[in-house]
């Protein structure tokens, strides 16, 4: 019995190691390429204009970005999706639990990289996609998601996670 216990002193300790290594050590681009697509939640809300939009407004390939003026991180990507937007990339935006005259007065000041932005102030379009905070970033093509990146979408997870899976998409058709 006492084997057993020694065992198990030694043995779990080490498996528990070398789990959390592997999970901590998983490239994130690895980590996208198996995403199991799913389907965009049904939802009716407002943009920050006031105007109904459901999952029909998405087009073939989008961004859908996660954010909020409060976000301090947000900021920090803002360059880049502003970058993003003008290389004819559908960028739609997803204001989380935010204020609208915040979040109006946020992109008037830094620039509005978004064709439009969600309105979702209770963060239930966010609960449904399975957000956990600003920003987040998922990657939607004929209405699936077929990418996230949670925190700063930049260059080099644009490169390494979402081209690759826009290029795999783009062969299919």
């Amino acid at each position: 019995m006492n084997r057993i216990y020694s065992l198990l002193l030694i043995g779990l300790p080490v498996l528990i190691f070398i789990f959390f290594g592997k999970v901590l050590l998983t490239e994130e681009s690895e980590l996208a390429s198996y995403y199991e697509p799913k389907p965009i939640p049904q939802f009716q809300l407002l943009d920050l204009q006031d105007q109904q939009i459901s999952p029909s407004a998405f087009n073939n390939i989008s961004l859908l970005n996660v954010w909020a003026s409060w976000c301090i991180t947000c900021l920090v990507e803002h360059p880049f999706l502003t970058q993003l937007s003008k290389n004819d990339i559908d960028l739609i935006g997803l204001n989380y639990k935010d204020s609208k005259v915040s979040a109006q007065q946020w992109l008037q000041k830094r620039g509005n990289p978004y064709q439009f932005s969600i309105y979702d102030p209770r963060g239930d379009l966010a609960f449904e996609l399975g957000v956990t905070g600003a920003p987040e970033t998922f990657l939607i093509a004929n209405q699936q998601i077929i990418g996230h990146v949670q925190g700063e979408l930049n260059q080099e997870k644009w490169e390494s996670i979402f081209l690759p899976l826009i290029r795999r998409m783009q062969n299919k058709n």
